[in-house]
């Protein structure tokens, strides 16, 4: 997870890990809470039973979350994990 968040726009490098530049900490939280969620959304080939399970939140919580977040579920998001 650490190598996915190293190289996304906004972090910089550094010697424990990436570091947030200039963001505040909703944003932080918010652009973390989506690369953790598409990381495991990708490890388990879009199903949303196995998403829950893996990160222990409930399927409903689960959905509205990822829509806050902008993460594609569903038909579309498959298409784009393959």
């Amino acid at each position: 997870l650490a190598a996915l968040v190293e190289h996304r726009p906004g972090f910089r490098g550094g010697h424990r890990g990436a570091v947030f530049e200039r963001a505040q900490l909703r944003d932080a939280r918010d652009s973390f809470e989506r690369i953790y969620f598409e990381y495991h959304l990708r490890l388990e080939n879009g199903s949303m039973t196995r998403l829950a399970e893996r990160t222990g939140i409930e399927r409903t919580h689960l959905y509205r979350k990822l829509k806050q977040l902008g993460v594609e579920v569903g038909r579309t998001a498959r298409k784009n994990i393959a």
